[in-house]
């Protein structure tokens, strides 16, 4: 057996473990130059010193997860996942997020530091709690800080943005409330990124369903017109609900994430809803992620949507 051919034997009997460590290997028959050379051949990557992941094929959010399990096992008791490395960890989606450096919070830490995509750093603040999570990619528990502590941490460190999405999948699911996520942000005051963090999350609102409504409420904001989510619409002896709504000019919009309409008939019953709404007299804007990049891209379609119901009355 050539030793490529032994490797890759190697290799497929960790397959199983999206995370294993050097020790695991050597006692596999696996050198730490052997390692390396599969590292090269991109059949496994590393995750953090003494650990890799057979996971090649891992999502920007499976590898930090997995990034951030192993840097907890690398650094030990008294370590916990803060901000948004917590956050994925907790489940909440994050976007527009950096997920480059992983975010480790510990005790006896003067100042942060940080040191190949890892950030170690004091606890934050006094009295955080930690708690500690099943994280199914790996099949086991880590130690995190609650889910508030992140959800601030993330808008105050990371993008306010990727903190206010986490915050309306929390309220959603009701994992916190908006007394919670003030106090958190009252206890913060003078910490640097808490202004940003603040007007991000007094935006907070648990009816948005997915990132993308989360995001587009945000670019609503920004034009002139009062809206509301979630609104129902009955058309045609139909109950519709809708994303958003201008009411004042029965302007119905409608975020369209990768999977929301997939396949022929959902998409034939999409079409049918749409022209439901449309006879008894709603405009509706159907944006994607695309949209999302430039506000002008919404805000001008929405602009010319009220400049027709104007024209028409």
């Amino acid at each position: 057996m050539t030793r490529a051919s032994r490797l890759r034997r190697h290799v497929a009997a960790f397959r199983d473990l999206p995370l294993f460590s050097t020790e695991q290997a050597r006692a596999d028959g696996i050198s730490g130059h052997d390692l390396a050379l599969l590292v090269r051949q991109r059949l496994i990557w590393r995750a953090a010193q003494g650990w890799y992941s057979c996971r090649p094929d891992a999502t920007e959010d499976e590898r930090h997860i997995l990034r951030t399990v192993a840097n907890l096992r690398l650094l030990g008791d008294g370590a916990a996942a803060c901000r948004v490395s917590a956050a994925l960890l907790h489940g909440l989606p994050v976007a527009r997020c950096d997920l480059s450096t992983v975010e480790i919070a510990t005790v006896g830490v003067s100042h942060g530091r940080t040191r190949r995509g890892v950030r170690v750093s004091e606890f934050a603040a006094k009295g955080v709690e930690c708690v500690d999570v099943h994280v199914p990619l790996v099949d086991a528990t880590v130690r995190v800080v609650d889910p508030v502590t992140a959800i601030v941490g993330t808008a105050m460190s990371n993008n306010p943005m990727a903190g206010l999405v986490a915050a309306d999948h929390a309220l959603r699911l009701e994992v916190c409330t908006t007394e919670d996520l003030s106090r958190a942000v009252a206890s913060r005051t003078g910490s640097r990124g808490i202004a940003a963090a603040r007007r991000a999350l007094e935006h907070v609102e648990g009816r948005h369903e997915s990132p993308g409504e989360t995001l587009t409420a945000a670019i609503l904001r920004n034009g002139p017109w009062e809206f509301d989510p979630q609104v129902r619409a009955r058309a045609r002896g139909h109950n519709y609900r809708v994303d958003f709504a201008l009411r004042e000019y029965k302007i119905a919009i409608e975020f369209d994430g990768e999977v929301k309409y997939t396949g022929p008939e959902v998409m034939a019953r999409q079409l049918a809803r749409d022209a439901d709404l449309r006879a008894e007299g709603w405009i509706v804007l159907h944006f994607v992620w695309a949209d999302l990049t430039e506000d002008s891209i919404i805000l001008d379609q929405i602009r010319a949507a009220v400049d027709e119901v104007r024209a028409a009355a």
